[in-house]
């Protein structure tokens, strides 16, 4: 590892070599373009949560925390320790699986190659989870999957693999929690963060020097240097289209994440690429950030292009004794939902330690690109309609909902069916997205045009997938739509209306 004053000397720096377009200032950054056209056209994408935590695969991503803590009062937190005490025992510690993760049968091209498949415009990788393990060379953490581990660059063949081909490269940040990964007292993670040593409350949690940059045994000012030494690595490197956020980054100080975006922006300009990141949470102004909700929707159209993350696995990371993977059906009427509302999807994989994606996932990946390859049109590079859609599903928000400021709503996704419908918009033509297969000859009233879409006139209707003439009718009540005798492929996951307008 480089002398810890030259990474950080580096640090400040950075922005020196590109364009100084933007300054480490918030009416500067706020210059900066939160939705390039790119990313509002893409609609789809994918990540991958894979690291250390792999090894036991048990619990979900956190074991790494959870395996410290016995008295957790959530049963999922409780249970990891249980398991590994009875497992492994009190003397195996996380860095232990750090020399066990071999990674022997990973291949970035087989990986993007599915991710391809399944329809993902932009494919992506964890960076790091909130475990302090970098899955890339660094120089500023000694713990990553190149110099330990697999002896990998992660992000580097992922990047150079999904840059071969038309698609854009993210790269996903869970670290911002890494600095209070460990403490044990109450609500601890909770509390504002001045410039206080972060010590272990926890003494289960291994004391030794040189295990201190992964536990997170360092000083407020050091994690800081470290959280935005991390990312300039990954920028200067990898150049990422998106840099995807997790969580508690307004753990970190102020100055430092100003000179994260402005190193970011001022790297972009100077490659001349639009790229984007994301806040969930207030850590990022919105002038600048797309809102991130996670597994979530909202209420109505929004004005701003926002994103939201579905696991395709039972977890976020891979469970050896939950081997379920998202429906893909299920994820078609989602994606529908978000996009008729101007949002964007993310699906995150689990793959397996080995490098391994489970067989379910491929599955559930493999029925999400067949319904695209056909009715992708509906989806990709398309807008709003005037109205998002109908049906009896309730999308309404519960005030007690994580992020409900921003108006996010959980209840309902998964219960999309044939009778709710969405809308989207492609220039003259409206797509009217039924979520399942209605029955043949049914008939359906598309009451948009009968609301805002009013006077809209009508040249013709069709559904993808069908050769049979449809037959339409505009009244009061708003387009009537006759469903075709023979349920097009796929159809079950979704019918697809094509409404050109004259």
């Amino acid at each position: 590892m480089k002398n810890l004053s030259t990474v950080f000397l580096l640090i400040f720096t950075y922005a020196v070599s590109a364009q100084e377009k933007f300054k480490p200032e918030w009416n500067s950054l706020k210059q900066h373009k939160a939705t390039p056209e790119w990313f509002a056209d893409a609609k789809l994408g994918v990540y991958f949560h894979w690291g250390v935590y792999n090894v036991p695969a048990n619990g979900n991503e956190w074991y790494g925390r959870f395996m410290y803590e016995h008295d957790r009062q959530k049963t999922w937190g409780k249970d990891v320790y249980d398991y590994h005490t009875k497992t492994y025992g009190r003397d195996v510690d996380y860095h232990d699986f750090i020399p066990q993760w071999k990674a022997e049968k990973f291949s970035a091209k087989r990986w993007v190659d599915m991710f391809e498949n399944m329809g993902a415009k932009f494919i992506g990788t964890i960076a790091e989870h909130h475990d302090g393990f970098s899955l890339w060379k660094s120089d500023v953490n000694p713990w990553n999957s190149f110099d330990k581990g697999p002896g990998i660059d992660v992000v580097q063949q992922i990047s150079e693999e999904v840059k071969k081909r038309d698609l854009k490269f993210m790269t996903t940040f869970h670290h911002g929690f890494h600095m209070l990964f460990y403490p044990k007292k109450e609500n601890s993670f909770l509390r504002p963060v001045s410039s206080h040593s972060v010590t272990y409350e926890n003494p289960e949690v291994p004391q030794d020097e040189k295990y201190r940059i992964l536990y997170g045994n360092t000083t407020y000012q050091e994690e800081c240097d470290i959280w935005l030494g991390k990312l300039n690595e990954v920028i200067n490197a990898y150049s990422p289209d998106y840099i995807w956020m997790d969580f508690a980054q307004g753990y970190v100080k102020e100055d430092y994440r100003k000179q994260f975006l402005a190193n970011y922006f001022n790297e972009a300009a100077e490659l001349n690429k639009e790229v984007v990141v994301n806040t969930k949470g207030s850590f990022f102004p919105t002038d600048l950030a797309v809102v991130n909700l996670e597994r979530a929707t909202v209420e109505d159209i929004a004005p701003e292009v926002w994103v939201t993350d579905f696991q395709l696995g039972s977890s976020w990371g891979y469970n050896k004794n939950k081997r379920t993977a998202l429906d893909p059906k299920k994820a078609i009427r989602i994606l529908a939902e978000v996009v008729s509302k101007n949002g964007v999807m993310i699906l995150a994989a689990a793959p397996m330690a080995e490098g391994v994606i489970p067989q379910e996932q491929a599955e559930a990946m493999k029925g999400i690109g067949a319904w695209l390859k056909l009715y992708g049109e509906a989806i990709y590079n398309t807008r709003p309609f005037v109205e998002y859609g109908q049906g009896p599903t309730q999308m309404k928000r519960n005030p007690e909902d994580e992020w409900n400021d921003y108006g996010a709503i959980k209840a309902g996704l998964y219960d999309l069916n044939a009778k709710d419908i969405r809308y989207t918009t492609n220039s003259k033509t409206v797509y009217a997205i039924q979520l399942g297969w209605p029955a043949e000859n049914k008939e359906s009233v598309l009451t948009a045009f009968a609301n805002k879409a009013e006077n809209m006139e009508i040249k013709s209707v069709s559904v993808l997938g069908s050769k049979q003439k449809i037959k339409w009718k505009k009244t009061a009540e708003g387009l009537t739509v006759i469903a075709p005798k023979k349920m097009p492929a796929e159809a079950e996951a979704a019918l697809v209306y094509k409404i050109t307008l004259k």
